[in-house]
Parts: C-alpha cells; structure tokens; sequence
C-alpha cells in the first residue's frame, strides 16, 4: 500500500539549485547527499550507522519527526485526531499510545503524516540548504535517513542517490519482535507502509539485507568504491 503525500515545491527548487554547490559563497562546501529508505526492520538506520563510519552525517527524518511532538499546535491537532488519551501524565505526547492510534488503520495513519510530515520537510530542507552553504568546510556528505520517500516521491529529487534497503518480510518481523514491538503491531505497520517494489522505482540502488552485518557492509562498501571511482565525492 502507498500513499503519496506532496512535497514542498518551493523548498525543492531551492534546493536543486544548492544541493550541489552555493556558487555565490566563496569557500563553500560541496554537498553530497544520499537517501536511505526501506521499510520497517529493514535495516535503514544500520546502514547509516556504517555510512557515517564512512565519513557521512547522519540525519534520522524520525528524530526531527519527534521534535514536533513538542509542539504546541501539533499537539492540539493530533489530539483533535486521536483524542486526549495520547497525553501522559505530564501532557506529553506518550509516543506509544500515539503509536497505537496512528497505525491501526490507512485513514489514522494518513492524519499523523499529514501533521508531521510537511513540518519534517521543511525541517529538513532547511537543514540541506544550510549545510550547502557552508563556508570554509571540506566536502560534506550526508546520509539521511527516510522512511516515507516513496510516499513523496518528488522528495528524492533532493538526493544525489537514493539507496533502498530491502529486506523479508519473515526477517524484518524477527527484528522488530527483538526490538520488543508486538506482532499485531508490526503487521499493522508493515500494511500501512510501502512495498519494497514500490519503493525500488524510486531508488538508484537497491541493497538486499537478509544477511548478517559483515554481509551489508561488504554491499556498501561496494557501492561507495563505485561511487569514488566515478568521483561523485
């Protein structure tokens, strides 16, 4: 199942333009950057992980989802949606019950992303655009991890490459149940979110991660060898 959401046309072409080089900055930075997306337990963030062993910064699209949670209007909207039993005891967003409500069906699940998902954007193109246009850095690479791209497609229009991370659906549901998530909420997810083939149309690389770690950093260490030696950074 895919949802698209739309993605902020006026960040974007600003973006284009600087995601490469902020020409008009004497000693500015060239940026790199890549996106890694794949569905749940597929092993995303564990591929970040290794890419900033590999020089990258890391930027987790959930992390800055999360900030918004402190917000006071998000807050009201998502209470509006899903109730007040979403607050804990202090008023805050307990993020499990959120969790909960938001992923039990398409229709609860599109009122969450609908909140969140353009502040995240904007957060993040911001944060592009800022690392583009820095001075007197060496070149930055950046790995940003993104779970929903192909619910924005034109989001991808960002990246330099964007990597796809599959994985079985039997081996991602071993993870998360490691995580300590429920089946019955894994499953609930894992229907809501895209397919590996509906991702891999938006991706330059698709990586199979059915395998052990040592088995993943081979695979990624090939795709930034081939990525030196076509000098893209």
């Amino acid at each position: 199942m895919i949802v698209a959401y739309k993605a902020l046309p006026c960040e974007i072409m600003c973006l284009q333009v600087a995601s490469t080089h902020c020409e008009d900055m004497k000693g500015s930075s060239t940026l790199y950057t890549v996106f890694v997306t794949g569905s749940l337990a597929s092993g995303k963030h564990t591929a970040c992980l290794y890419l900033v062993q590999k020089g990258f910064i890391h930027i987790d699209l959930d992390d800055i989802a999360k900030e918004f949670l402190q917000d006071e209007l998000v807050v009201m909207q998502l209470i509006e949606h899903y109730g007040s039993d979403i607050l804990d005891e202090e008023g805050s967003i307990d993020r499990g019950e959120l969790a909960q409500r938001a992923f039990v069906d398409t229709e609860s699940s599109i009122a969450l992303n609908e909140t969140i998902w353009p502040l995240t954007q904007q957060r993040l193109a911001d944060l592009i655009l800022g690392m583009s246009c820095q001075q007197d850095q060496s070149d930055l690479k950046l790995a940003i991890e993104i779970p929903m791209l192909a619910e924005a497609p034109d989001f991808a229009d960002l990246a330099d490459t964007v990597i796809c991370i599959t994985s079985l659906s039997s081996i991602r549901i071993q993870r998360a149940q490691a995580r300590g998530m429920a089946l019955e909420d894994i499953k609930h997810r894992m229907a809501l979110q895209a397919t590996d083939e509906e991702r891999a149309e938006i991706c330059d690389v698709v990586i199979e991660n059915n395998g052990s770690l040592e088995s993943l950093h081979e695979k990624l260490d090939a795709w930034l060898q081939l990525q030196q030696h076509e000098q893209m950074f």
